[in-house]
């Protein structure tokens, strides 16, 4: 796993990135991107995506389920160049995702 400082140095702010790529000379949203790459989970919640380089971008979703922040990089034909994890309690700090009182479903959205 990686830090939020980390992330968002590379990144920037969570939800400061773009909500749709032109790759390819096409233009994508961030549910089509993450469909494309086989990570459209009914747990799943697309945040933002940005371009790194020519070949390069990067989407990060929120994955309820493991209640994790993602971020993969890929290359223009959708192939995963890296992917990073994120716990929850690095955005919502510590003592609030302890309080937060999660159940079996995950109902904090970003």
């Amino acid at each position: 796993m990686i830090d939020r400082e980390t992330i968002e140095k590379k990144y920037g702010e969570l939800g400061t990135g773009s909500v749709e790529l032109t790759i390819n000379g096409k233009l994508y949203d961030l549910y089509e991107i993450l469909k494309i790459m086989g990570h459209m989970f009914e747990d799943n919640r697309p945040i933002d995506a940005r371009s790194l380089s020519e070949n390069i971008y990067a989407i990060r979703y929120c994955d309820l389920e493991d209640r994790h922040i993602v971020t993969l990089e890929f290359d223009q034909e959708f192939r995963v160049v890296m992917e990073q994890r994120t716990h929850l309690a690095e955005w919502m700090g510590e003592e609030e995702y302890q309080a937060f009182g999660w159940g079996a479903w995950c109902p904090w959205t970003i």
